[in-house]
């Protein structure tokens, strides 16, 4: 029969390093595209990346222990040797020398012993992690997964406040190409598709799909102009793209007023 407060000690555990790694991969394929640069600064942001996801991971260990009265010896950002630190209260907060993550030393806790180190032998019983019921040990444990769902949850959503949401343009044919299909078919700038190829309300993704499938094929369209539905018949023109033939409608989306964003400048240009 085991007991709450066994002092057995565990393997070394890998889902605190686990959890945070695979969310910094996903993070890091997100905003991979922003970065410009080559391979070298590909490797410093995913080393920023993973670091801040695992940071953020043992924080959430860190302050639900605090909560609790659990002793805190060590907050380390980064792994291996101390580079430098600060001491407040019982907890040594610390930068270490390897910069892929960092770790949450709890008192009495040594199941990570061969990473953080050996823990002080002289904390109060009261204050050791190994000797808490398993309900509060349980509440440590899922609140370094909980800070990053909720970190990952909290970023789209403050992009979301600073940039907006972006929305697919309205089917509205904003240019008509001369001699093109939508122009032998009778298509007029202005017009709103309201059906196309059989499908109510299509976005741009589906109609472009649907002609780059249909070359030389007819395909029904219904518009709205003048407050009125206008049956029409619109049959892609075929073209040869790198070996393969698909179809080309001929006519270009209203895509609105779109922003202007500068991805990167060259250090030579006069924009420098």
């Amino acid at each position: 029969m085991t007991d709450d407060n066994t002092t057995a000690k565990p393997k070394i555990s890998l889902t605190r390093f686990i959890i945070p790694l695979v969310i910094a991969l996903i993070a890091f394929g997100w905003f991979k595209g922003y970065i410009n640069g080559g391979t070298f600064k590909n490797l410093l942001a995913f080393i920023f990346i993973l670091g801040a996801a695992v940071v953020i991971h043992e924080f959430g260990h860190f302050i639900v222990a605090k909560l609790l009265g659990i002793r805190v010896e060590t907050f380390s950002v980064g792994f291996g040797p101390r580079i430098w630190g600060r001491k407040w209260g019982t907890t040594d907060y610390r930068l270490s020398a390897i910069p892929l993550g960092g770790y949450v030393k709890l008192g009495g806790d040594e199941s990570n012993a061969p990473i953080e180190g050996e823990g002080a032998s002289d904390i109060p019983v009261e204050e050791q992690f190994n000797l808490r019921p398993r309900w509060q040990k349980f509440l440590v444990a899922v609140a370094g997964p909980v800070m990053n769902i909720l970190t990952a949850l909290t970023i789209p959503f403050i992009g979301g406040l600073m940039y907006g949401v972006p929305v697919p343009p309205a089917p509205i044919v904003k240019e008509i190409k001369q001699g093109g299909a939508a122009e032998a078919a009778g298509m007029r700038i202005g017009d709103r598709v309201v059906s196309f190829n059989g499908v109510e309300n299509p976005k741009w993704d589906r109609i472009r799909g649907d002609v780059l499938l249909s070359p030389e094929k007819p395909l029904p369209v219904i518009v709205e102009r003048d407050g009125q539905r206008v049956s029409l018949t619109l049959t892609p023109a075929k073209r040869v793209e790198s070996g393969e033939v698909m179809g080309e409608m001929g006519f270009q989306p209203d895509y609105g007023e779109l922003p202007i964003v500068v991805a990167g400048v060259s250090q030579d240009s006069p924009a420098a």
